[in-house]
């Protein structure tokens, strides 16, 4: 305990200090820290170098972007600070996204994307986005039949192919945009680029609760001052399932919804929901699984967001034969931003495996995760780009499904870990 308290007091002190030194996702809706003062450019470091050349007005004309990003970690486990894998190792039971093994540095995700981006003032236009990242959260996103003949953590780090999609804008109405291919899940808050992300580690929620990736059609379409004088847009269409892609382990289809507005000036919402046969062989028992995230907006600073999850599988409890298994949750964020350097953040989060399909046991999950997004260099046109994020996590269960490799089967009630990632957009 004495140790533990230690850490726990080395670390806070570090996030603190931090506040002295402080991006990507472009969605309205999310958390991810938005500079208060100007930058010197909005194009990323490629973009930025390539701009003044022949190819990068090429890029620009026919709007291209070549982005990336380098994540790496470190993850410490309190309960257990060994080295090593096998038998009584280091895994950070349920804490898996980032990465399998705790007490070390980590490569979590080294990720290219090559987008082109639809022209919405046109009345027809195209659009494409190829995703591919290297690296530990890689081997935890692969979808069936394409580069997944590797579990998970097995070797460490793995290549993925995220995404791979074609749009195209066809003018009915105000213009519908289709795009087929395979895609980032519609579901959770969190996502699986950490640009998009106040944390370094992932809620249960966004692990157990939802697919990483889906394979389909997709139609999107916004009614424009539908809501309060504000957009409405809606998304719908098929896929071939959770996390499936080349091949589909039922050779069913299911359907997935979303519906997202500003409501007020302050708040906005969205409405989630994916729906049909997920199992392996399985084409009669239905999923059904809707979401709801509100984002309210205090001040220019201070955002609150709540994300409220539950699924259904009939049939599906592993504890007892044919019981039907459901999981749910509701995970809190807040997040106060005290200048273009600093962030300060906060999770709390309740996560329900009744049935113990998605963790394997049957049991309440807890965790409250403290953690600080800092910029260094938020006004340099490379270096703005940079980020560093540290936090101190504590996650407890009612049943000892913490470190039960580490105890001889017994386990844990709880976990303490600390940890940190350095995050270069390029």
């Amino acid at each position: 305990m004495t140790v533990r308290k230690c850490i726990l007091g080395a670390a806070l002190t570090a996030l603190v200090s931090g506040s002295a030194a402080f991006a990507a996702d472009q969605s309205p809706l999310s958390l991810s820290p938005t500079y208060m003062d100007s930058t010197p450019t909005t194009l990323t470091p490629a973009m930025y170098l390539l701009d003044p050349t022949p190819v990068g007005k090429w890029l620009e004309n026919n709007k291209i972007d070549i982005t990336g990003f380098a994540d790496g970690g470190y993850f410490y486990d309190t309960n257990n600070p060994r080295l090593g894998t096998g038998s009584n190792s280091d895994n950070p039971t349920y804490v898996t996204f980032p990465g399998q093994y705790s007490n070390r540095g980590l490569l979590d995700q080294l990720d290219l994307s090559i987008t082109k981006t639809i022209d919405t003032t046109k009345s027809w236009d195209w659009g494409f986005l190829v995703e591919a990242g290297y690296g530990v959260d890689d081997s935890y996103t692969h979808s069936d039949g394409i580069l997944d003949n590797r579990p998970p953590g097995d070797p460490e780090t793995q290549f993925d192919l995220l995404q791979a999609d074609v749009s195209l804008l066809v003018p009915i109405g105000s213009g519908v945009t289709f795009t087929a291919g395979k895609f980032v899940g519609l579901l959770s808050q969190e996502v699986i680029n950490p640009t998009g992300n106040l944390f370094f580690t992932h809620s249960y929620n966004f692990f157990y609760g939802v697919p990483a990736t889906n394979t389909g059609i997709l139609a999107s379409y916004t009614f424009a001052k539908l809501v309060n004088g504000n957009d409405l847009t809606v998304v719908g269409g098929i896929t071939r399932g959770w996390n499936q892609s080349s091949r589909d382990n039922n050779g069913a289809i299911d359907g997935v919804f979303q519906a997202k507005s500003s409501i007020t000036s302050k708040l906005s919402g969205v409405f989630n929901i994916e729906f049909g046969p997920e199992a392996t062989k399985d084409n009669s028992d239905y999923w059904t699984t809707p979401e709801f995230i509100l984002t309210y907006a205090y001040s220019d600073q201070l955002t609150f967001v709540g994300d409220f999850l539950y699924s259904d599988f009939p049939h599906g409890g592993a504890v007892a034969p044919d019981t039907n298994a459901q999981w749910y949750g509701a995970v809190g964020y807040a997040s106060y931003k005290f200048s273009s350097y600093f962030t300060a953040n906060l999770r709390g989060e309740w996560y329900r495996d009744q049935g113990g399909f998605t963790t394997g046991n049957q049991a309440n999950y807890y965790e409250a995760t403290f953690g600080v997004d800092i910029h260094p260099f938020p006004n340099d046109n490379i270096l703005q780009w940079l980020q560093l994020r540290p936090e101190i996590r504590q996650d407890w269960s009612d049943r000892p499904v913490y470190n039960a490799s580490h105890n001889d089967g017994g386990g844990d009630y709880q976990e303490l870990t600390a940890a940190m990632d350095v995050l270069m957009q390029f």
